[in-house]
């Protein structure tokens, strides 16, 4: 999947450069410069990612109930 560019980021939201806007769960109280948010957006965007390939379901069908 292709990763978006983060274009600009407020206390409230993010947008990316295919124009998609996104709010934050919380309020941020330090705004980051978008190179810097486009770190963390990396980050989260590969975690996820890998949900979606399968590599984390391992963990979640080998535990059972007691």
């Amino acid at each position: 999947m292709l990763r978006k560019k983060v274009i600009r980021v407020s206390s409230t939201e993010f947008e990316l450069d295919d124009g998609s806007v996104f709010p934050h769960a919380v309020e941020l109280e330090e705004v980051p410069t978008p190179e810097e948010f486009q770190k963390f957006y990396d980050h989260w965007f590969s975690i996820f990612e890998d949900l979606t390939d399968g590599e984390a379901s391992d963990d979640r069908t080998s535990c059972k109930a007691a």
